[in-house]
């Protein structure tokens, strides 16, 4: 009897998961529409990096974070800090598919006075940090989460670097102390979509073996597939991967994911959207072509 009760219950725990992995995939599929719309609204932005990191925001805005949409200041939220700041349009549409922000926001992108720009701004809801320059970000999360330990708080820091970003020696120097103060309650996730913005980063300067890096530094790594939504949502359950270091996560990804002709090129690291490409891109996205409104 007690073994048809484990079988039920196993079956009923792979059938929630599977529901929420599917939640989420559709949720994902519609930032990155969002993102195009944004980027559309703006005349131009940065769909590839915004693209690939998509599926892990999501992940992290509608599982893994302890966040309140209409509290964004609760002090035991967790904290998320983009510091590759270029990818805001993905930011900008998951705070609004959260509740952070209107959704109207998002057609402001990059406009006049918005406070939604082509980096992030602490004038908008949810966001922990303005960024842009790039390889601040690391080091301010690291604050962050030395400053939770200090004052006995319990949350999580989350700061996503893009892979050309490591190039910037800020970056080394914050692994260094983070991994000192043993800051188990810090991750960084390295969206590793290997192009920057003139060409592969291999080509501009490598950085692999990057795990062997990271583990050299002393933190605890695990590579993942940034598009595989059950890997994802695994790993980041997974937190903290060890009680004594803080966690590197290597997510493979692509650039400009979705969208074939923005996949996999640095032409669309930042690049012009007009009515015609925003409408192949949301034809490619699932949307009807009835409902494309250039």
């Amino acid at each position: 009897m007690t073994g048809w009760r484990d079988s039920a219950c196993e079956k009923n725990m792979q059938n929630e998961k599977a529901r929420l992995i599917e939640r989420l995939e559709r949720e994902a599929r519609q930032v990155r529409r969002n993102i195009w719309r944004a980027v559309r609204a703006g005349g131009g932005g940065h769909i590839g990096g915004s693209s690939s990191a998509a599926d892990i925001l999501i992940a992290l805005y509608f599982h893994r974070m302890r966040i309140r949409p209409n509290e964004p200041d609760w002090p035991e939220r967790d904290r998320f800090v983009l510091s590759k700041g270029h990818a805001n349009a993905a930011l900008g549409a998951v705070l609004a598919q959260a509740g952070f922000i209107e959704d109207a926001v998002l057609d402001k992108f990059y406009a006049f006075e918005s406070p939604f720009g082509m980096h992030p701004d602490i004038k908008v809801a949810g966001v922990e940090m303005c960024t842009g320059a790039l390889g601040h970000g690391l080091p301010v999360a690291t604050g962050m989460a030395l400053g939770a330990r200090i004052q006995k708080q319990a949350f999580h820091t989350f700061v996503m670097i893009g892979d050309g970003e490591l190039h910037e020696g800020s970056n080394w120097e914050a692994a260094m102390a983070a991994a000192h103060h043993k800051l188990s309650n810090l991750t960084a996730i390295i969206d590793f979509n290997k192009i920057c913005q003139s060409g592969r980063v291999d080509e501009v300067i490598g950085v692999d073996p990057l795990a062997d890096k990271w583990r050299a530094f002393g933190w605890e790594v695990r590579e993942i597939d940034g598009h595989d939504m059950a890997e994802v949502v695994d790993t980041l359950d997974a937190l903290p991967l060890n009680q004594h270091r803080p966690a590197a996560l290597i997510a493979h990804t692509v650039k400009g994911k979705g969208v074939s002709f923005a996949e996999n090129t640095y032409l669309w690291h930042s690049n012009s959207v007009n009515d015609e490409i925003y409408a192949k891109a949301l034809l490619e996205l699932g949307e009807p072509a009835n409902e494309v409104q250039p």
